[in-house]
């Protein structure tokens, strides 16, 4: 097999590795309406990092992330990635209290 033909399944198997995730929804899901947005909230996050193949680095719980912000009770949380070339990172986001 030609050099060229190597870099080119190499290329392709690194651009491939960020395209598939998955993420677990929230299990106890709550109606938004009742979340009083009017007031200030505390923001934590946690990450989550990959580095090419090695990884995961980091720790991307609702706790950990309601534990840096001071947060006692949560009312929100979102989820929310990116994707780089060489680098894929998720992160946790909660509000509340």
């Amino acid at each position: 097999m030609s050099k060229v033909m190597v870099l080119i399944l190499v290329l392709i198997l690194v651009g491939a590795y960020g395209c598939a995730t998955m993420t677990t929804p929230a299990s106890n899901v709550t109606d938004i309406k009742s979340v009083d947005f009017s007031q200030n909230m505390k923001k934590g996050e946690s990450c989550i990092s990959w580095f090419l193949f090695f990884g995961p680095f980091g720790d991307a719980s609702i706790v950990q992330a309601a534990k840096d912000a001071g947060i006692k009770k949560v009312d929100v949380i979102e989820y929310k990635a990116a994707w780089y070339f060489f680098v894929s990172k998720k992160c946790v986001v909660v509000y509340g209290q």
